[in-house]
């Protein structure tokens, strides 16, 4: 028994927890090593020291004068306590306290049980001061990402704006130059011509430099609009390489391309694939030397995925920029190191073309990188793009455009273009006479063209107000409305579907012109009963080919 004894002392002494035992005056009996630790103090000067002396309470803690009665009546308590200890700063403890009663002649005691929790306290509390400012971080985040949504709002708001007012007079420059072009050659001093072929041409680059702007604000806000066919990829590289023969014999660059005979059919938006393929063409000409070649390459691997590779013998592209050759308005290179007169590198665009080709590659369900092994001063290291590409994207269109695509393919299939056009000379009809068309916009300007386009095959009649093309449309009931979506007042949206509420204008073909181009704008368009959408800048054989198309499915739908 005495041996169990003294090896219970020895576990109590060394045991990792503080232990002491008072008298019922509070008075120390017993301290282990650890406890005597704990109040940095040597053991013999502890005993009999009352412990209030060294235990200080804490805040929010009951204190320990109220808590002594609870012990001594057989409660046991647990409690935060401040330890002063002599010479040094005060540590915190958990305390166990619970009353022990004598046996047979002893006396009786309370003992304390100390763990050391100052560490874990600290600890605690720098924790809570990392939430706090993690929650204050959180606020500011939220508060950032709410305030860069607005002003992503703002940009497209802007954009599409800007766009609107950019488009008004192209419109006019466009469509004047187009008819002036295709039509007025012999009438024109040569000298003459050429300078409105220049305006044609510099109008065309300014309408696609403000669709590739647009371009990017709908990639970024996964708005991209697609329209997927069956074609082949061959087909659309060969296209697009005869589009850039020009621009590639001025470099004396030559195109070799390898297609596999078996190649299958992808589905995907044939004119946004044709988009990338330009993209890239144009760079890889655009930084090759003169004289050199560029590799074309579209296998299938696994009859799952296309893989494109598109390399160039130029002047390579440096690893830091390859890390931000996708971004937007990222430019990369440098003049000082191609070898083609410099003025001929420097017309460049804005760096928007491969930030475009990604975003449409991913919106197919692909993936688009690049491959370099740099740049070296003096050497052509040259630069591969690689595409790969699902041979069946899983991208559709919504049911009405559906539905309106299918059913102007069956129109031109039950009725031929020669049928609809009419005489030889143009004053084509659908049945005795000209079809009339009345156009309903406040552009003076986008009227003039439109008329100047149409008016030999169509009785053109125009509207500058709402209320005056309401009023035409129920009066003379023409064959087909022109409708800006923007008007002052009734705007196009409302008067649409004003016109397919009423019997004698609920069938008649509308087609919407605008400048604004964005995807809700769109489907707002369709969804008040329009037939189609026309972008201002039109061209003048885009908006005949459309205006025939619909006419012919209405045809088409009568004779059914």
């Amino acid at each position: 028994m005495d041996r169990d004894v003294a090896l219970l002392v020895r576990i109590i002494e060394h045991t990792p927890i503080g232990i002491v035992i008072l008298t019922t005056e509070q008075n120390i009996r017993y301290v282990n090593m650890l406890a005597a630790h704990m109040f940095n103090c040597d053991r013999d000067r502890l005993l009999g020291e009352p412990v209030g002396q060294f235990i200080n309470d804490r805040p929010g803690e009951i204190p320990w004068r109220e808590l002594w009665p609870s012990i001594i009546g057989g409660n046991i308590h647990e409690v935060k306590v401040g330890i002063s200890r002599r010479d040094s700063e005060e540590v915190t403890c958990a305390v166990t306290a619970f009353y022990l009663g004598g046996k047979e002649g002893q006396q009786d005691a309370v003992v304390l049980v100390f763990r050391d929790i100052t560490h874990e306290l600290r600890t605690d509390e720098q924790l809570e001061k990392k939430n706090i400012e993690m929650a204050k971080m959180n606020t500011e985040l939220i508060r950032s990402n709410a305030e860069l949504k607005r002003l992503s709002e703002m940009k497209s708001n802007f954009l599409s704006i800007a766009s609107h007012e950019l488009k008004t007079p192209l419109t006019s420059i466009m469509g004047y130059s187009d008819i002036i072009v295709d039509n007025m050659k012999e009438r024109l001093d040569e000298g003459v011509y050429r300078m409105i072929e220049s305006i044609n041409r510099a109008a065309g680059r300014l309408n696609k430099v403000i669709n590739n702007i647009l371009d990017v604000t709908r990639i970024d806000q996964k708005k991209l609009r697609l329209k997927p066919e069956m074609f082949l990829l061959s087909f659309a590289v060969k296209d697009c390489i005869e589009e850039l023969t020009q621009l590639a014999a001025q470099r004396g660059i030559r195109f070799n391309c390898s297609f596999p005979d078996n190649l299958p059919e992808f589905y995907g938006d044939r004119s946004r694939i044709l988009q990338v393929f330009t993209n890239l063409f144009t760079n890889a000409i655009k930084y090759s030397p003169d004289g050199s070649a560029i590799e074309v390459s579209v296998v299938a691997e696994d009859r799952n995925r296309f893989h494109i590779t598109v390399r160039d013998q130029g002047i390579g592209i440096d690893t830091g920029d390859q890390e931000h050759i996708f971004d937007p308005f990222y430019e990369v290179g440098e003049i000082s190191k191609h070898s083609t007169d410099q003025m001929k590198f420097k017309g460049g665009g804005m760096g928007l073309g491969l930030s475009i080709a990604k975003g449409i590659i991913e919106r197919h369900g692909g993936r688009i990188w690049v491959e370099s092994e740099g740049v070296r001063p003096g050497e052509f290291l040259g630069s591969t793009f690689h595409i790969l590409l699902p041979v069946w994207s899983e991208i559709g269109w919504d049911d009405l455009e559906r539905e309106r695509a299918t059913s102007v393919s069956a129109a031109m299939r039950i009725v031929k273009p020669a049928d609809a056009r009419g005489a030889p000379g143009g004053n084509g009809s659908l049945d005795e006479g000209k079809p009339t068309i009345l156009l309903i916009d406040t552009d003076h300007e986008a009227v003039e063209v439109a008329r100047m386009v149409l008016e030999n095959a169509f009785t053109m009649i125009t509207a500058p107000t709402a209320e005056l093309g309401l009023s035409l449309a129920f009066q003379r009931k023409p064959s087909m409305i022109l409708l800006d979506s923007f008007l002052p007042g009734l705007d196009g949206f409302r008067i649409c579907n004003i016109l397919r509420s009423q019997d004698e204008t609920r069938t008649t073909p509308i087609i919407f012109l605008s400048s604004m181009i964005r995807r809700e704008e769109i489907e707002k368009c369709f969804a008040c009963g329009a037939d189609d959408f026309i972008v201002k800048p039109f061209s003048g054989r885009e908006l005949m080919d459309k205006i025939w198309q619909i006419l012919m499915k209405k045809k088409a739908d009568t004779v059914k």
